[in-house]
């Protein structure tokens, strides 16, 4: 996709010590969860699958939590995470939906895929 100068991965959580522990609890009873970071986290970290997706996508990729987006896009994203989008010179696109997400079920190829269609 023309003119899209950064990805931005915005997770369903928030980041920190006491939103990675809310995140946790509320994922071990079944009330929290969040796609991307099936995708791009195990139970030991950041996937090894994943950091070389990184290397793949050919572009600058960033990973924000709900509390630590600025502003715009905050507003292009409320209600709207887990998500993707590409940051343009002057808005926000969506490249992942969290249904796309979902449907990745945890797997980096797919989602590699995906975005680097999506990037065409």
């Amino acid at each position: 996709m023309p003119g899209i100068n950064q990805i931005i991965g915005v997770y369903h959580a928030d980041g920190g010590i006491l939103g990675e522990l809310k995140y946790i609890s509320g994922k071990m009873f079944g009330m929290s969860h969040c796609a991307l970071c099936d995708i791009t986290h195990g139970r030991s970290g950041k996937k090894k699958a994943w950091k070389e997706c990184e290397n793949n996508l050919g572009i600058s990729i960033k990973f924000v939590h709900l509390n630590e987006r600025e502003p715009n896009l905050k507003k292009y994203t409320d209600n709207i995470t887990p998500c993707i989008v590409g940051k343009t010179s002057t808005n926000y696109v969506l490249l992942a939906s969290k249904k796309k997400l979902e449907e990745c079920k945890g797997n980096v190829k797919k989602l590699e895929s995906l975005l680097l269609d999506s990037l065409k």
